[in-house]
């Protein structure tokens, strides 16, 4: 089979490996969609994500964590049933015995083996053997690109479980990038107004539009404080999710927030390093919140996209083979040709 490996920051090769034999209690997936993520970029661009390297995998390391394939083949004691089912894949795989686990609370396991973080191989390849109990049969209906789309989406869930924005109240998205996008997408159907969406790129914005934002701002162009309090009778709005990981956006986030209003930090910067104005927060009294991953999630994702006809194929903009990995990723890495979400197909 073939495995893109990441060599170093900017740098793919594409190797030859055997098919991998699935052990007890686990699925071989043939992979068939692969999403590249704003964390797969950060490995891609600077060669480490919240101080973890690439030199910390201790040999090659293969990038990817959205993804959805075909069960080709089981390992003993696992459920046959799966065989030739499409499944989408939970990338996290926690030890279930911890405090926080136990607790209803996986995402943030300090024991947890995440897809694709240097440690744990990840899905840029065209076979990978899997736990059975992370793979979720997929319905007919659940197009390939949406499957992918799935784990951004179960984060946008978990974002807005955390954040709870209430109905009737306003929102500023930072970013319009798939996850401020997923928000976007969220919030709308929530009776959130109004809906206000940040972005630098103009096509991203009209997207944000079509999804449900009331309003659109140009970072870089627009004064988005001065913009957002003149929206807001010089209040603020309830909810602030920061999408961008970006000095600049966490430099705002607490100044668009109303008194008592919640702010959601989703967003990884390059740097690991967040500031803001202390005394906005403190004297608004902000509940300032950090979002880690998925909570749980994916399941919830799954059947809001069936039940509300979530339009996720609008996010799905660009796909390429396996053999042009570095060229995809170079595209998303710099916002080229109207991308949003670039998928991998094996």
């Amino acid at each position: 089979m073939k495995q893109a490996i990441l060599t170093g920051p900017r740098s793919f090769r594409i190797d030859d490996a055997p098919v991998p034999t699935p052990a007890a209690g686990e699925v071989l997936l043939r992979l068939k969609a692969i999403g590249i993520c704003g964390s797969d970029l950060h490995l891609f661009k600077e060669g480490v994500i919240g101080g973890i390297r690439i030199e910390d995998a201790g040999g090659l390391f293969i990038p990817g964590h959205e993804c959805m394939g075909v069960v080709e083949d089981v390992g003993p004691q696992t459920d046959r049933a799966l065989l030739g089912r499409r499944v989408f894949v939970e990338p996290t795989n926690p030890c279930g015995q911890c405090r926080w686990c136990v607790a209803g609370k996986p995402n943030v396991c300090p024991n947890v083996k995440f897809l694709g973080v240097p440690g744990v191989s990840g899905c840029m390849r065209q076979y990978m053997a899997y736990p059975a109990r992370l793979c979720e049969p997929l319905p007919d209906e659940i197009g390939d690109d949406v499957a992918v789309l799935l784990e951004p989406l179960a984060i946008a869930v978990h974002s807005l479980d955390r954040v709870a924005p209430p109905p009737g109240t306003g929102a500023v998205v930072l970013g319009a990038g798939p996850i401020g996008l997923t928000h976007t997408l969220l919030l709308a159907r929530g009776g959130i107004s109004p809906l206000i969406v940040t972005d630098p790129l103009d096509y991203r914005l009209e997207i944000a539009r079509r999804l449900g934002a009331t309003h659109t701002l140009k970072a870089g162009r627009d004064d988005v404080v001065a913009a957002v309090l003149k929206l807001t009778r010089g209040e603020g709005v309830d909810s602030v999710f920061e999408c961008v990981g970006h000095q600049d956006t966490f430099a705002i986030m607490c100044e668009l927030a109303c008194p008592a209003g919640r702010v959601g930090v989703v967003g990884i910067p390059a740097e690991d390093l967040m500031a803001f104005k202390h005394s906005s927060a403190r004297r608004k009294g902000l509940d300032v919140l950090m979002i880690r991953r998925a909570n749980l999630t994916l399941g919830r994702a799954l059947a809001r996209v069936l039940h509300e006809k979530l339009p996720l194929q609008q996010l799905a903009t660009h796909h390429w083979p396996m053999e042009q990995s570095a060229e995809a990723f170079t595209v998303a890495a710099e916002y080229r040709d109207g991308i949003v979400k670039g998928i991998i197909n094996p």
